[in-house]
């Protein structure tokens, strides 16, 4: 099964954009997507952003309400695959033969404001950091990088420092792992009130990525 990205090339990096959420590849059967845009098959992302800035997407979530938020907070979105193929069906990262990477990112990252670079997924095998930074920058990920999902990238590269960090994934089943996680455990009893306490602390996490995007 082959792949080929619906979305980079219609919708590229603007010029006034100031972050960007970089991923993998969207699953192959984009015709049964919720709407026809990045992480459109179930828009967990833009529920949460949705949720996060007082339904400034909108309801029901569409193209023009989630193009209209990211153009309003100068976000951008991109994949760093073009095309892969698929060992079955599955969408996950580890099941992908990438055949062609995104390296148009260099130049529409160089030519924009971008001064930030969030991640959905981190350092496994096809994973949206691990792609960017070793296959299409060629970089080593080093123990520092590990430990603190994050690095401040040099100016070299594309003319000022850029904050490569790694978002907390927006799927509900990453909610598990991060239920266990440091970060929450010690906030854990600040969310005892919430009836989904997990999904409320991801919400504030990306409301605390994002609000200074105006």
């Amino acid at each position: 099964m082959r792949t080929t990205h619906q979305f980079v090339g219609k919708y590229p990096i603007l010029a006034e954009s100031e972050k960007l959420i970089l991923g993998t590849i969207h699953p192959h059967f984009t015709e049964e997507f919720d709407v026809q845009f990045f992480y459109g098959n179930r828009s967990s992302i833009w529920k949460i952003l949705n949720e996060a800035f007082d339904n400034e997407i909108g309801e029901p979530i569409t193209v023009d309400g989630i193009l209209n938020f990211l153009g309003s907070r100068k976000i951008a979105v991109s994949d760093t695959i073009l095309e892969c193929l698929r060992k079955n069906q599955s969408a996950l990262d580890s099941d992908l033969i990438p055949e062609e990477l995104n390296y148009s990112l260099i130049e529409q990252i160089r030519n924009s404001r971008i001064n930030e670079i969030l991640f959905t997924s981190g350092f496994g095998k096809n994973n949206a950091f691990k792609l960017f930074y070793v296959d299409i920058l060629k970089q080593k990920i080093t123990k520092e990088i590990k430990a603190e999902k994050s690095i401040l990238l040099d100016p070299v590269y594309f003319g000022r420092p850029i904050l490569l960090k790694i978002l907390v994934s927006p799927s509900g089943s990453a909610n598990i792992q991060l239920s266990r996680s440091k970060d929450y455990l010690e906030v854990k009893d600040n969310y005892t009130g919430f009836k989904a306490p997990v999904k409320q602390f991801k919400i504030d996490l990306y409301r605390s990525v994002f609000k200074n995007t105006l």
